[in-house]
């Protein structure tokens, strides 16, 4: 008795997600915490552009140019009534290095310790992943986190100046403050990485990198307020953010941008050694 063989199509399985798919998927973790640092952005510049006339007829000048407001914002402002000053005070001071900084550090601190609780790092490390990738990937996923907030904060102001008559942006120094800025950010992600590296806890390796930069801030305004207390400033990140001065005064030391990024590399490098050394939970 003959009989027939009825042909199946088998459908191709997939291919395995390559490249930076552990980078990729972290990003996707930490969308609602991105999104809620472009939205306070956009908010805070778009407010400042709508109410600029207002705004202009306040006297900020005898406000912004004490030591005690240089220690709040940073540096001290020649001319805080144009625009540009205004956007450098509002985005680029060091109180905004803190929040956006903080965002990047928690990023970066939280995200090794929740694939500890969620057990995804076991099945993850169950396949070919070195540890070095895992780690590298992970740190370079709140890197990003750090670019994609810069790029939010310099489209922010350029949104805000369409609400301003003659603005007056210098976008040469708008791109050398937000390259600052984003240099502190990389800072701050290889501090959030270092924590991350040794810690259990996702909340608190990513509550731990953000005490860290609170402490810089709190160094830096106490070190503006004496002479005596100066040395505090020199010895903390902060204080070789240039942002607002880069911005509001034309003003930037080529070399200090270079400190932060030594400092996030220094911070990162070694949270990769105690990762690959470490008993993982």
């Amino acid at each position: 008795m003959a009989t027939a063989t009825i042909s199946k199509s088998i459908p191709v399985p997939e291919k395995r997600a390559r490249g930076l798919s552990i980078t990729l998927r972290a990003l996707a973790n930490d969308k609602v915490v991105l999104s809620a640092g472009v939205f306070y952005a956009v908010f805070v510049a778009v407010i400042v552009g709508i109410l600029y006339p207002s705004l202009q007829q306040i006297n900020f000048n005898a406000y912004m140019t004490s030591n005690a407001a240089a220690g709040l914002l940073g540096a001290k402002l020649n001319n805080a009534n144009s625009f540009q000053a205004l956007m450098a005070l509002e985005m680029y001071s060091s109180l905004y290095a803190l929040i956006w900084g903080g965002i990047v550090g928690f990023i970066g601190g939280a995200a090794l310790p929740a694939t500890f609780e969620n057990g995804t790092l076991d099945l993850a490390l169950a396949r070919p992943i070195p540890r070095t990738r895992y780690y590298l990937e992970m740190w370079l996923s709140a890197a990003l986190g750090g670019l994609i907030l810069s790029i939010a904060t310099a489209g922010a102001v350029t949104i805000s100046s369409l609400f301003v008559k003659n603005a007056n942006v210098d976008w040469n120094w708008l791109i050398i403050a937000q390259l600052i800025e984003f240099a502190f950010m990389f800072m701050a992600s290889g501090i959030g990485a270092l924590f991350g590296s040794f810690m259990n806890g996702s909340r608190a390796a990513g509550g731990a990198a953000i005490g860290t930069l609170a402490l810089f801030y709190l160094m830096n305004t106490l070190g503006g307020l004496s002479d005596t207390l100066s040395w505090m400033q020199k010895i903390q990140p902060l204080y070789y953010t240039q942002s607002i001065q880069a911005l509001a005064n034309h003003i930037i030391t080529w070399w200090y941008p270079l400190v932060l990024v030594a400092v996030g590399l220094v911070c990162g490098i070694a949270g990769l050694l105690i990762f690959n050394r470490r008993d993982l939970p």
